[in-house]
């Protein structure tokens, strides 16, 4: 749920929210390639680092994680924040670009183990309930620079629909040099949650503002558009706004990229650009976020991974 205030700001230089309900199932699938941190897509298990060691892929290759860590304040939270945040943290230094949403109320705890070397700055260092923030931030090995973050054009709900209009659902960009001279925009963002009619316009409309943003600050360049889309392409109700940001943009959804048959409402999407090619070389839904007693998912979302490669044009 959750969605934006009055007049969202946008802030460059500086590094959305809510507790929309994420997909229960967990099957993972794509390319059987195994190199870098993350679980082998055929038998689960683990490769590289999960438990607190920086990533590190071959050159030309990146790893991505975009994750909603349901950072709402505990007991307003569809998650158990307080317990489950503090283990999310050591997990993310396994993956090269890390993008989240929902961090709200526990960015400290969330940041407390990280040691990938580049964070964005949180909306605000103390939260209020007045002003949430877009709860949208990103961690890497690579620097980024550019970062800006714009919110929707408006929002539906306040104590129904999703509460979309309690915090500040939108978009961050940030420009990622990955090699000297190799560059990467990243767009990380969080769609309106809600199932009422006025939250299906304003997911089309946004659709077409990111499309239209996109064009302007990034022609012709490479793109990674990753988080918590609230879209679904198995929904008939998400199927317009969904294309409206694929063919608008030219992305590539990285699980249909390796036939991966598991649809949700998280993305990791991608294009190549005129001096940078793509392409995705696996797909997953990581199996090592779970709580370490009950083996229970450590969000309301589970986190998806995609390993991509980069070579220069």
């Amino acid at each position: 749920m959750l969605g934006c205030p009055t007049a969202p700001p946008s802030s460059p230089g500086s590094e959305s929210s809510g507790t929309d309900p994420g997909s229960s199932s967990g099957t993972s699938s794509g390319a059987t390639d195994t190199t870098g941190p993350v679980a082998d897509s055929t038998t689960g298990d683990s490769v590289g680092s999960t438990a607190g060691g920086t990533a590190v892929a071959p050159p030309g290759e990146l790893l991505v994680l975009t994750y909603n860590v349901a950072g709402l304040p505990q007991g307003f939270s569809s998650s158990d924040p307080e317990n489950n945040i503090p283990q999310i943290s050591p997990l993310l230094n396994a993956y090269e670009m890390v993008l989240v949403q929902e961090d709200f109320w526990y960015h400290t705890e969330l940041i407390t183990e990280v040691t990938l070397p580049h964070a964005s700055d949180p909306w605000s260092e103390r939260p209020t309930f007045e002003d949430i923030g877009d709860g949208l931030n990103r961690f890497g090995i690579h620097p980024f620079g550019d970062h800006e973050r714009v919110g929707w054009y408006t929002c539906h709900g306040q104590v129904d629909c999703a509460s979309d209009c309690l915090a500040t659902k939108g978009w961050s960009f940030a420009r990622t040099t990955l090699d000297e001279g190799v560059e990467l925009d990243v767009y990380n963002l969080h769609m309106e949650a809600g199932g009422c009619p006025e939250d299906l316009e304003i997911r089309i409309n946004a659709a077409q503002d990111l499309v239209e943003a996109i064009e302007t600050r990034s022609s012709g360049r490479a793109l990674v558009v990753a988080g918590d889309f609230n879209l679904r392409a198995t929904d008939p109700e998400d199927v317009e706004a969904l294309g409206i940001i694929m063919d608008g943009a030219g992305l590539t959804d990285a699980c249909d990229a390796v036939a991966c048959g598991d649809q949700r409402i998280d993305h990791v999407m991608i294009r190549s650009g005129d001096d940078l090619e793509l392409s995705v070389l696996e797909w997953q839904v990581p199996p090592e976020f779970v709580d370490g007693e009950s083996g229970e998912p450590l969000s309301d979302h589970l986190p998806v991974a995609a390993r991509l490669s980069y070579q220069p044009r």
